[in-house]
């Protein structure tokens, strides 16, 4: 996982080939103007998902993990706890090609606040739970990008 702030993003250039696609693309674009759902970048190498939730508490949310894509998640409105899951898992559903995803339960996990000058990368594989009430935010509007690996 990275977590840092926005003005900081540029700094992870060299990591992963469509990660710097991702980066230039944020840094030369006004993100609260993407229209909501889906805007493609490069093809299916990178593109955005952009979206509005009602938070939930944790226990509500399961882990999801991702094994073709990682994610970079900004949020453009609001903000949201995240957690990532330390300890071991529990399958709730297996791995579905079709959404790229597989849900946890977790019993030990770390957070983090995301917030619009923040954001989050978490890697394949690594289990995340976003979209966490974060206390005083009841709506949260998101960017995730999708990042092939």
């Amino acid at each position: 996982m990275i977590f840092d702030r926005l003005e900081n993003l540029n700094q992870y250039t060299g990591l992963f080939e469509h990660l710097d696609t991702a980066i230039d693309y944020i840094e030369s674009h006004d993100l609260s103007l993407l229209p909501p759902g889906r805007t493609n970048i490069d093809g299916e190498n990178v593109y955005v998902n952009v979206f509005e939730l009602e938070p939930k508490q944790s226990e509500e949310i399961p882990f999801e993990t991702h094994s073709r894509y990682m994610d970079l998640q900004v949020d453009l409105e609001g903000a949201e706890l995240c957690e990532v899951a330390l300890g071991e898992l529990t399958e709730k559903q297996p791995y579905d090609e079709e959404t790229d995803a597989a849900l946890y339960g977790a019993d030990t996990s770390a957070a983090l606040v995301l917030g619009t000058d923040r954001f989050a990368v978490f890697m394949v594989e690594e289990p995340h739970k976003p979209g966490i009430r974060a206390q005083g935010f009841d709506h949260v509007k998101k960017a995730v990008f999708k990042i092939a690996y």
